[in-house]
């Protein structure tokens, strides 16, 4: 009888041990006050989320105003000019395309080609717990959205809610996605 309430004290103890790791592993996630995992990051990260963007909030950006000189300083390898900052995109040693940044409009991104037409905007809200970015199409269509509470994880969702990447500080973490690295996020 003593041995029995041994092995039932110890089952319980040991279940509620390993519910407790699963639990954990499970919950602490993204940490910013707040803890997140894939499906509280996916309620966060659509909440209240516009699926469409009018063409009146973007249509000055549809071609780059400032191409040219853009072009010109990413030649020169100078990416802070007057009012905006550049962020080229290269395969080797040519230029595919280019993101702007307007220090007046520093929630919005565009991205263009070489030709200075608009690929994709990302905009960027930020909350005490996290920050969202959110892409649109050239059309003003949602692409993704990612949710980030912290510099160290990453949630990145289609425009349909599934789960297209999981980052951990550099690493790309997720059964169904390749692991593959990247550089470290520039933080404002």
């Amino acid at each position: 009888m003593k041995k029995m309430m041994i092995r039932a004290i110890l089952l319980i103890f040991t279940l509620s041990v390993f519910s407790f790791a699963f639990a954990e592993e499970e919950e602490e996630v993204i940490k910013a006050g707040i803890k997140y995992n894939e499906a509280s990051a996916r309620i966060e990260a659509f909440r209240d989320l516009p699926r469409k963007i009018e063409k009146s909030f973007y249509k000055d950006y549809l071609k780059d105003p400032n191409r040219k000189e853009n072009i010109a300083s990413i030649k020169n390898k100078e990416y802070e000019i007057d009012s905006r900052v550049l962020c080229p995109f290269f395969f080797k040693e040519t230029l595919l395309s280019y993101a702007v940044t307007y220090v007046t409009e520093d929630d919005t991104t565009y991205y263009y080609n070489i030709f200075g037409n608009l690929l994709r905007f990302d905009i960027v809200e930020h909350n005490e717990n996290y920050m969202k970015t959110i892409g649109y199409s050239r059309y003003g269509n949602l692409i993704n959205v990612s949710i980030s509470a912290d510099n160290d994880e990453q949630f990145v969702y289609d425009e349909n809610g599934k789960l297209i990447a999981h980052w951990i500080g550099e690493k790309l973490v997720s059964e169904k996605l390749f692991k593959i690295t990247r550089r470290e996020r520039i933080n404002k």
